[in-house]
C-alpha cells in the first residue's frame, strides 16, 4: 500500500471510529491525564498494523481489541512503574510545561480560558465525575446511555452531574 493511499484510508478510519474508541477508552480508564496517551498508542499500533499487512476487515473491531490491550498493558506496566525510581524529577517536569507554555504563542481569549479552567476543575473531581461529564459533554450521550455504559444508576449519574454543575456555578460564579 502506498503512502498517500494508507494516510489516505487511515484519515478515513480514524474518522469513523475515534469517537467510539475514546468512548472505550474513558469509560475503561483510571486517570484522566492517561487518555491521551493511550489513545496515540491505540492508533499508533493500528497504523503499524496498516502498513505492515495492509486492509484491515473490521476495522473498528480492531481497534477495540487494540484498545482493550493498551488498557490492559498500561495499567499492568503502571502497578510495576510505581516501584520504580522515577526517571524525572517534579523540577524537571515544571520546566518541560513552562518551555511547552511558551512555544505555545496563541491567543487565547476569556471564553477559552475559562473552558479551560473549567475542565480543569472537573479533572480535580473524582474519576467517575469525569467520566459522567466526558460522555454527557463531549460525547453527547444522555444519562441513561452513561449510567448504561458506566454499569451505575441513573440517579447516581443525575446526582453526580448536577451536583457538580451546582459546585461550578458557585466556583465560576456563572
Amino acid at each position: 500500500m502506498e503512502g498517500l493511499e494508507l494516510d489516505e484510508l487511515l484519515t478515513s478510519i480514524y474518522n469513523d471510529t475515534y469517537n467510539d474508541v475514546l468512548r472505550y477508552v474513558v469509560i475503561k480508564c483510571r486517570s484522566v491525564d492517561d487518555i491521551p496517551d493511550l489513545m496515540q498508542n491505540v492508533y499508533l499500533n493500528f497504523y503499524k498494523r496498516l502498513r505492515k499487512h495492509g486492509q484491515i476487515n473490521e476495522p473498528k473491531k480492531y481497534l477495540m481489541k487494540i484498545a482493550k490491550h493498551e488498557l490492559f498493558k498500561y495499567y499492568g506496566l503502571l502497578s510495576l512503574r510505581k516501584n520504580l525510581i522515577p526517571v524525572f524529577s517534579q523540577a524537571e517536569d515544571e520546566n518541560f510545561s513552562s518551555l511547552e507554555a511558551q512555544l505555545c504563542e496563541e491567543e487565547i481569549n476569556d471564553d477559552v480560558l475559562l473552558v479551560k479552567d473549567l475542565w480543569q476543575y472537573i479533572r480535580s473531581c473524582d474519576i467517575l465525575t469525569f467520566k459522567i461529564f466526558a460522555l454527557y459533554f463531549n460525547k453527547g450521550l444522555k444519562i441513561c446511555e452513561i449510567a448504561e455504559e458506566l454499569n451505575v444508576k441513573e440517579s447516581m449519574v443525575k446526582n453526580r452531574l448536577y451536583r457538580t454543575i451546582k459546585e461550578i456555578n458557585k466556583e465560576f460564579n456563572l
